[in-house]
């Protein structure tokens, strides 16, 4: 007669078989899956060219190397940018090499350099610009191309020497800057029909009662409805993905960074995962999803930067912005898939994302515990 399941081993049959029922519903009704994949694609198309407002703090790197009377011209106009406009946060790099690094970690939306020898009749100014941004990056070239004309005309009639104009990476259309979004807006759908959803159903229905009677914690419920709700979202986040990779023109190559970004789908799905597990830890009836999806789709979506930089946004948005776990999903597959990045610029989003889903498991264990 063999012995009974207990411990570590009786939580992963109870993960499993929660898991298990979660995927077997699912695919019962495969058009929920269809969709979570099908309208962030219409969402992002419609929504994505609606949204408009001035720009503001975009980090900016000035390599000073002429240390002149004109550069430091250029630095005080720089300046005024700063404190007048507050277009731009300004920092002051001694290494072009050191700045050119942390732009490809998106540290800067842009480096201006003032090259050895500046002349108001050349050479003139490089702006190296982060392109994977095309809304910063345009603002950003015509304020310091309009600065560099002000400051050179001061110095006389002639022509000044035109402001060279780079970007950090290959060209971007409006479609593959907004994919990591996409692939974001993928999981949390995923995410709510298999996270949210399945954890009312199973409430409604009267599941959890039945799981609770067996020898099953309520942790191992919660781990259970968090790891399929993650896996669920990761197949719907990762076929956008795949998709992403097979046809738009990304810099994301290589084994490790292909793998870096799954990885980054998968920790995104299980934050988000853990977020419908905790909203919805004690409620009871389907209605409530209706009446709260707007309303947690606008404060983890719009908040994350998917449409619009986050350094633009007024001070209380942005400090939503630094809880909200799509702003490091997202950061970290841009800094992957548009930028090209190593994978160790992903450390930090990624420790995040683990930090989050922890803390909000924990959280949706005490909430289920008091419920039942």
């Amino acid at each position: 007669m063999s012995r009974p399941a207990r411990g570590p081993f009786l939580s992963l049959l109870g993960i499993f078989a929660i898991c298990q029922r979660a995927y077997v519903t699912l695919w019962r009704q495969p058009v929920l899956l269809i969709s979570t994949m099908i309208f962030p694609l219409i969402y992002l198309l419609l929504l994505g060219n609606s949204l408009n407002r001035p720009l503001r703090s975009l980090p900016l790197a000035v390599v000073d190397e002429a240390k002149n009377s004109l550069s430091a011209e250029c630095l005080r106009g720089a300046a005024a940018l700063e404190s007048g406009r507050q277009l731009i946060r300004l920092q002051i790099v001694e290494n072009r090499a050191e700045a050119l690094d942390a732009l490809r970690r998106a540290r800067y939306k842009g480096i201006w350099v003032l090259p050895p020898g500046m002349t108001r009749l050349g050479p003139a100014p490089s702006f190296i610009g982060d392109n994977t941004d095309r809304a910063s990056y345009d603002v950003l070239e015509s304020a310091l191309r309009d600065l560099w004309l002000e400051v050179s005309a001061a110095r006389g009639g002639v022509p000044a020497a035109p402001a060279a104009r780079l970007e950090a990476y290959p060209y971007l259309d409006y479609l593959t800057y907004l994919s990591p979004a996409v692939v974001c807006l993928a999981i949390f759908m995923g995410s709510m029909v298999s996270g949210g959803l399945q954890v009312l159903e199973d409430r409604m229905f009267g599941y959890h009662e039945g799981y609770l009677v067996t020898p099953v914690s309520t942790g191992t419920l919660v781990a259970g409805h968090i790891i399929a709700g993650a896996l669920v979202a990761s197949i719907a986040g990762g076929a956008v993905l795949v998709a992403l990779l097979l046809f738009a023109p990304v810099s994301l190559s290589g084994a490790a960074g292909i793998s870096a970004a799954f990885f980054t789908v998968f920790l995104t799905a299980l934050a988000i995962a853990a977020v419908w597990s905790l909203l919805f830890a004690r409620a009871r009836r389907a209605s409530v999803l209706r009446g709260m999806f707007g309303i947690i789709n606008a404060a983890l979506f719009f908040p994350s930067g998917a449409l619009y930089p986050v350094e633009s946004y007024p001070g209380w948005l942005r400090a939503l912005s630094t809880i909200d776990p799509l702003t490091y999903g997202l950061r970290a597959l841009r800094d992957l898939v548009l930028r090209g990045s190593p994978v160790s610029s992903c450390y930090p989003p990624w420790i995040f994302l683990l930090t989050f889903t922890l803390v909000c498991g924990m959280l949706a264990r005490v909430f289920f515990r008091r419920e039942i």
